[in-house]
């Protein structure tokens, strides 16, 4: 194999395994719309919402606004925003990010790397925060062995809250939460929003008195709103992979998309690596990202309504 093109081929498929490639807009018509769930808070039936962000650029992008807590607490609607690349917004996009849903901060989680590759749109009067989880993604492990994209997330999502790397960007996503004003929204994201995106949301709901069930609902709804965007990231991988001259069989398929949506597993592995290193989740938001109570308790003033 030309070494030029092998290497030009494996750097495709970490493009599409850690998300660079750019996002697509299309989802299923159950994405576009809002979703609505019920849970139980103190004995009754109560509707949590939140609101996928119909946007050209972003395919999922979602405000957080609507989820309640176990007591009664409901975040506000257009202050906590979660996202996958901003790299590809339209003006109309923009308009609708920074009008519509009073986004000031836009963190970005990603390397540098790829905020490099694909730069932020930059949106007027929203302050850009790089905080990148990860200096730079691990060579890719052998897809032909069974399971080799799991065990890679899953060392991934360990990774982000055992080194000080992913402590430091995370330490800096709360200190924005902190300091935005309370009419205003925080926006972060990563590349394909679920992962890097998805372990903030999880401390950021955590933070706000969110139970690991309703943290993993809304986790787990990258799958639906990357229908698309997987599909044709799928079909890359393939591509790339014949072009190697390497046989595309069951186990290389199953891996790609092993690592191309979210599993309850690859959550379940920041919450052991904490769980072992902590103790809990709350010992995690003090020690290991440096949140005191005062702090904890002005977010939940700032990001939720009383409760009833």
């Amino acid at each position: 194999m030309n070494k030029r093109l092998n290497t030009l081929v494996t750097a495709m498929l970490l493009a599409t395994t850690f998300g660079w490639q750019q996002p697509l807009a299309t989802v299923t018509a159950a994405a576009k719309a809002r979703t609505t769930q019920t849970a139980k808070v103190k004995g009754k039936t109560v509707a949590t919402t939140s609101t996928h962000i119909n946007l050209q650029g972003a395919s999922n992008a979602r405000d957080l606004g609507g989820y309640v807590n176990s007591k009664g607490q409901k975040i506000k609607v257009h202050r906590l925003i979660r996202s996958n690349s901003l790299s590809t917004l339209t003006k109309a996009d923009q308009t609708k990010l920074v009008k519509t849903y009073h986004v000031a901060t836009d963190v970005d989680l990603r390397t540098i790397s790829e905020q490099k590759q694909s730069p932020d749109v930059r949106m007027k009067g929203v302050k850009l925060v790089k905080a990148n989880v990860f200096k730079e993604f691990p060579p890719l492990p052998d897809f032909t062995k069974k399971n080799a994209a799991n065990q890679m997330m899953e060392t991934t999502y360990r990774d982000a809250v055992t080194t000080a790397q992913g402590r430091k960007a995370y330490k800096s996503l709360f200190h924005q939460l902190l300091i935005n004003p309370k009419n205003k929204a925080v926006l972060w994201h990563c590349s394909a929003g679920k992962d890097r995106a998805g372990m903030g949301t999880a401390f950021i709901l955590s933070a706000l008195g969110f139970s690991r069930a309703a943290i993993t609902k809304d986790y787990l709804k990258s799958n639906t709103y990357l229908v698309q965007t997987n599909k044709v990231n799928l079909q890359k991988e393939e591509a790339g992979w014949k072009a190697q001259g390497k046989t595309l069989t069951p186990t290389v398929i199953a891996n790609f998309k092993d690592e191309n949506g979210v599993q309850k597993a690859y959550l379940n592995a920041t919450y052991k690596a904490i769980d072992a290193k902590y103790g809990s989740m709350a010992k995690f938001l003090n020690k290991g990202l440096g949140l005191t109570n005062a702090q904890l308790k002005s977010l939940q003033a700032n990001y939720l309504t009383p409760a009833k």
